[in-house]
Order: C-alpha cells, then structure tokens, then sequence
C-alpha cells in the first residue's frame, strides 16, 4: 500500500478518486473564498461581552473606556475609512472564549491591545464579517434591536 492510500484509508481506486475529487472541490471553495474582496473589519464587542473582557483583561480598558464609547468609535472610525474611500468595509463580532483560543494559537496573552486588530482581520478572513453600511431598514450592527437608520445611521 502506498502512502497515499495510506493517508487516505483505502486501497480502492473507485473510493479514491472520490476522496481526490472530494477534496478538489473542496480546494476550490477555499480558493474562491479567498479570492473574494477582503474586508477591512473593525472588531465589534457586545456590552455583555465587554464587560467580561475587562472584567478579565482590566489593561484592556484604555481601549474600551466604555461600550458607549466602543460603539461610537466604530460607527466614526468606519464613517472616516469609508470618506477616505476605502472599500468592503465590515464590522466583526467578537466573543472572549473566540478571543482568548486566537491569544493561545498566537502565543500571546490576551492582554495585548496590539492583538486586537489581528484577531478582527482573522473573523474577517474566516468571514465573519457584516457588511457597513447597512442597509437603512435594516437592523443596526450593534444589536440594538433598531434599524441603522434610527440607530447609529442617524445623521449619516
């Protein structure tokens, strides 16, 4: 048996080259995934999720004074990307036990403010992100159970 089939698990050619073309296409989602525009994603905590962060990660606050301060900085930093004319902008949701398996697979600590933006461009890549703006019946990004445009669309 050769090592192939070995890796495979089978010695039949008919379930073989199932298993090659299984994994051909399976390439090519990946491929195409990847081929699509990339985001530039700004990392979105829910207040509930917050909280447990700096409950956690207390040298994290300088970064998150508050979730009201969050949430307005997003909304102006995604406004300011978009006036600059930077394209497929997207907002990322961020969970603590997603942050800290990102923190351990990077051999950080979570405390680090600098992983951050990693850990956002990575739930883009995977593609997590949401697409801003959105549109203005549809609900807010930030969970608010309002429409965008009566939320932090107002004004825009």
């Amino acid at each position: 048996m050769c090592k192939r089939e070995r890796t495979l698990g089978s010695e039949n050619p008919a379930e073989l080259q199932a298993e090659i073309t299984r994994l051909r296409a399976e390439l090519g989602a990946y491929r195409q995934a990847l081929s699509r525009p990339f985001p530039v994603a700004i990392l979105h905590w829910p207040a509930d999720e917050l909280d447990e962060l700096l409950a956690s990660y207390p040298s994290l606050s300088a970064e998150y004074p508050s979730h009201a301060a969050h949430l307005a900085t997003i909304e102006a930093s995604l406004r300011e990307l978009s006036a600059s004319g930077t394209p497929n902008l997207g907002i990322v949701t961020g969970t603590v036990p997603s942050y800290e398996a990102f923190a351990a697979s990077e051999a950080t600590s979570p405390s680090d403010p600098t992983l951050l933006p990693q850990y956002a461009t990575t739930l883009a890549a995977r593609g997590r992100a949401v697409a801003w703006p959105p549109e203005r019946a549809a609900q807010c990004w930030c969970a608010s159970g309002k429409t965008y445009g009566a939320c932090h669309g107002a004004g825009a």
